[in-house]
C-alpha cells in the first residue's frame, strides 16, 4: 500500500495546455453620423434655404419669363429635397445615427425625437404641397427641365388655393424648426458641452 503511495508521489505532474479563447468583437460604438449622412444632412439644409430664399425673393423679379424660371427652379429644389430626404430615410434604417450622450435627460432625449419627426415630415409635406398645388392650378412640374412629374392631382383651382396655403404655412414652419434644431444644437455643443453639434459637423473629431 505504501509503495502505491510513493509511486503516485513520485509521478510527474500531468502539464495541462491553456485553452484558448478567441476574443469576442465588437463593434465599435458610433460617435459620428458617416459620410453619407452627412451629405444629405447639409445638401438638404442647403438646398432648403436656397429654395425658401427664391420663394421669398420673386417678388423683386417682374413677371414674366424670369420669374416663371425662377419659380420652375424653385420648384426643381423641391423635388430634389423630397428625393434626397426619401434616400435619408432609407440610409438611417440602413446605418443608424450614433446614440444621444448616456447623461442626456429623458425630456431632451423626447424632445430632440419629436423635433427629428416634425422636420421629416415637412420636408416630406412642403415639396408634395408645392408639386400638387401647381398642377391643381394647371401646370406641369419639371425637374429641371428634364422631364415633367406624373401628374398626382387634376385641375382645381379652389383646391389648389388650399394647397398654397398650406405650402407656405408648412414652408415656414420648416424654417421655424430647423432654426429650433440649430439652436438646440449649439446648446448641446457650448452650453451642455456633450459634443452633440460635433457628430454631425464635417471636420469634427473622429
Amino acid at each position: 500500500m505504501s509503495n502505491a503511495y510513493s509511486e503516485a508521489a513520485a509521478r510527474p505532474p500531468v502539464k495541462t495546455r491553456p485553452v484558448k479563447t478567441r476574443p469576442v468583437k465588437t463593434r465599435p460604438v458610433k460617435t459620428r453620423y458617416d459620410g453619407v449622412m452627412l451629405f444629405l444632412h447639409w445638401s438638404v439644409a442647403l438646398l432648403i434655404l436656397v429654395a425658401f430664399a427664391i420663394a421669398q425673393g420673386r417678388g423683386l423679379v417682374p413677371r414674366g419669363p424670369e420669374r416663371t424660371a425662377l419659380m420652375d427652379l424653385h420648384r426643381s429644389l423641391g423635388v430634389l429635397v423630397l428625393a434626397l430626404v426619401a434616400l435619408r430615410m432609407v440610409w438611417r434604417a440602413v446605418s443608424p445615427p450614433p446614440p444621444m450622450p448616456a447623461d442626456t435627460a429623458p425630456l431632451l432625449l423626447l424632445a430632440a425625437k419629436a423635433g427629428h419627426l416634425a422636420l421629416y415630415a415637412l420636408m416630406i409635406a412642403v415639396p408634395l404641397a408645392g408639386v400638387t398645388m401647381t398642377q391643381a392650378h394647371g401646370h406641369p412640374v419639371t425637374f429641371f427641365g428634364l422631364f415633367t412629374l406624373p401628374t398626382l392631382v387634376g385641375e382645381n383651382h379652389a383646391f389648389g388655393d388650399i394647397l398654397e396655403k398650406l405650402h407656405e404655412l408648412f414652408g415656414t414652419a420648416i424654417i421655424v424648426l430647423a432654426g429650433l434644431h440649430a439652436v438646440a444644437a449649439l446648446v448641446h455643443q457650448y452650453v451642455l458641452k456633450d459634443g452633440t453639434l460635433s457628430r454631425m459637423l464635417p471636420w469634427g473629431n473622429r
